[in-house]
């Protein structure tokens, strides 16, 4: 009888021990693959942002999709995550480090940086939710973007997508990361006319009014022209059909999109 239930006991010590090296082996594995992921996506964003320093183009942009989650595959789990956008200077060279960890813990999945032999301005994403003055929010030294993130001011969407925008200015190159959505578009009534503005161009926009803001020391002029890497195609609703355009665009028309001496209307 003894023998039987030591028998038994050796049995259900074995199949514990199996169940538990099929858990530790589910796990590692699930690891290998989110990292797999994490890192895939990160490649291709880094790509996106060396692209736009390779052209010989003093202007060009590039707009970058982000995914709302990763899944694992082997669990079907979601993984939701931040991707931050931190830079370090090293004086003539500056380093843009693309980091992708779970939101709302201290797990990091994965991290790649590229230098960039010019300057780099990170801009917040909070201002996507209203037609705030972008000051604010301008130039930090570290932005975080949650794909998820909701927000209530115009019934804005979260940050899922970000642009990579090159402007070489008086020899000095500035590579700008603008946070933006895809899942929110504005429509605003502008002299008759209704532009449907992608809010991924919106943002370019606020970015050369800014800067325009500031190169004419908080006064700028009506007719005065924002730069050209910020001038952007914009899509106008006629009827039933779209039709586009590419104009010069002035502070007057910062002002139609909420600037006036340097605050939101």
């Amino acid at each position: 009888m003894l023998g039987f239930v030591l028998s038994k006991m050796q049995m259900l010590i074995f199949a514990t021990g199996i169940f538990l090296v099929a858990i530790m082996f589910f796990n590692f594995t699930s690891g290998i693959q989110l990292r797999n992921l994490t890192s895939s996506n990160l490649d291709v964003q880094v790509q996106t942002i060396q692209g736009q320093l390779t052209t010989d183009s003093h202007c060009s942009y590039k707009s970058v999709n982000i995914p709302e989650y990763f899944e694992q595959s082997l669990s079907g789990s979601r993984i939701y995550y931040d991707l931050v956008f931190s830079k370090i200077d090293f004086g003539e060279v500056q380093r843009l480090v693309l980091t992708i960890k779970e939101h709302g813990k201290q797990t990091l999945f994965d991290s790649k940086g590229l230098n960039i032999h010019g300057k780099i301005i990170l801009v917040d994403p909070g201002f996507i939710a209203a037609d705030e003055f972008i000051a604010p929010y301008y130039d930090k030294e570290s932005i975080s973007l949650y794909p998820r993130a909701s927000t209530t001011k115009n019934a804005y969407a979260p940050p899922n997508a970000f642009v990579s925008l090159k402007e070489v200015k008086n020899g000095v190159q500035t590579i700008y990361i603008i946070p933006c959505t895809t899942l929110a578009k504005k429509l605003s009534n502008v002299d008759g006319s209704i532009y449907y503005l992608n809010n991924c161009e919106e943002n370019i926009l606020k970015v050369g009014c800014n800067n325009l803001f500031l190169e004419k020391n908080t006064n700028p002029k009506n007719t005065d022209k924002i730069g050209q890497c910020f001038e952007v195609e914009r899509e106008i609703v006629e009827s039933d059909y779209y039709t586009s355009q590419v104009s010069e665009l002035t502070w007057e028309d910062c002002k139609k999109h909420g600037y006036h001496d340097g605050v939101a209307q």
